[in-house]
């Protein structure tokens, strides 16, 4: 068989009509065209990327279109020369890419359905942030309840010994008066003889009371000034931020803004509730203080900084400042109707026992400021 023999041109079909001979020429060239730049696309496309799927596949389907465009090609050919020997050669080589595309391409439809889209993977990873993000409101919101109830057992028990030991205090002047007046009487009555046997067991029995009430207050004052905290290094910015959180709906209460200004600093080793502590009562004073102020511009700011070897807290706000007559940090004293007046002392004690000093500044007019210092190095 000549592939070469020449049988009659095509274009004696199309009867030599330029408008129809040039309509196929020019739709298949424009086909010829298209399916040689999609094959040079996929292999460059596999080139490029070391890993794509159903590679195999692809190459087998770039052969299929790439054996179509050369058809096409010789449908262009044969218009002008009967090669339709070579042009059937072409066909059966597209015939047999086709076949074998097809038979490629069917066992992997279900893997190629089961591949996500764009927007199916941009949808998922935005539900995955989100899922991460709600886990993170929410271990948040875990942590702020933690700290929360921690600082309503410590402060509970904070109060209670602070009060043991002012009590403590308190009582130990008139025991010692007793005692002494005791003793006194007991003397006298023993030098005189006339003195009943009951009087006498009457004035022992109150000079052994007296000193048997000493014994426990002062077992009581060394009970409560045991250092029972536990101290670890701390992330001291992290958990002021945590500490504004649980104080924010206090805040929007009061129509109250709170701000902060928080700067790199070193991790003071702490006992985390006991400067929870601290922080909750400054913030809650300052918040309530600055509540009363009748400006619609109500702040109050916590800021922290590096100062040497001592780490600087400082509570401020722009509220109406102390009451005249209250000395802060005496306990038992309270601006408050329903206060204790031992958030302050509590607080100057706890930062004492950490090594650290708390004092506070008052402008007229402009508010105040609280500050507290810790130490770098272990109290």
């Amino acid at each position: 068989m000549n592939f070469l023999e020449s049988f009659m041109p095509h274009g004696m079909c199309y009867a030599w009509r330029p408008d129809i001979l040039w309509l196929h020429v020019f739709s298949d060239a424009a086909i010829a065209i298209a399916y040689f730049t999609i094959p040079y696309a996929l292999v460059r496309t596999l080139r490029k990327r070391k890993y794509t799927p159903f590679r195999g596949t692809v190459v087998m389907f770039s052969i299929f279109i790439l054996a179509c465009g050369v058809t096409h090609a010789m449908s262009i050919v044969v218009v002008w020369n009967g090669y339709y020997a070579i042009q059937g050669v072409f066909k059966a080589i597209t015939a047999i890419a086709s076949i074998g595309t097809a038979i490629m391409l069917y066992p992997i439809m279900p893997q190629v359905f089961a591949l996500r889209s764009p927007v199916e993977l941009e949808l998922e990873e935005s539900n995955s942030a989100l899922q991460q993000e709600m886990d993170q409101r929410k271990r948040t919101e875990e942590q702020s309840l933690e700290l929360q109830n921690e600082l309503a057992h410590i402060g509970r028990l904070t109060t209670m010994g602070q009060m043991a030991t002012g009590l403590a205090h308190e009582l130990n002047q008139p025991l010692l008066a007793i005692s002494q007046s005791a003793d006194t009487a007991l003397l006298s009555a023993q030098e005189n003889a006339s003195t009943s046997a009951e009087l006498l067991e009457c004035l022992e029995d109150i000079q052994s009371q007296t000193q048997r009430a000493g014994e426990i207050i002062r077992a009581l004052r060394q009970f409560v000034s045991k250092d029972t905290a536990t101290r670890s290094d701390l992330d001291l910015n992290s958990l002021v931020e945590q500490t504004i959180r649980l104080l924010n709906s206090d805040a929007l209460k009061h129509n109250v803004k709170i701000e902060s200004d928080l700067n790199p600093i070193p991790n003071p080793n702490v006992d985390r509730v006991q400067i929870a502590q601290v922080l909750v009562n400054l913030l809650r004073n300052s918040i309530d203080a600055v509540g009363a102020n009748h400006s619609h511009n109500r702040r109050t700011s916590v800021g922290t900084h590096l100062d040497g070897e001592e780490i600087v807290v400082v509570v401020k706000d722009n509220g109406p400042g102390l009451d005249d007559g209250i000395v802060p940090f005496k306990p038992f004293e309270s601006s408050k109707s329903e206060g204790m007046g031992m958030g302050l002392s509590i607080s100057r004690s706890i930062v004492e026992s950490h090594g650290g000093k708390l004092w506070f500044e008052e402008a007229a007019g402009i508010g105040t400021r609280f500050i507290f210092t810790l130490p770098l190095t272990r109290s």
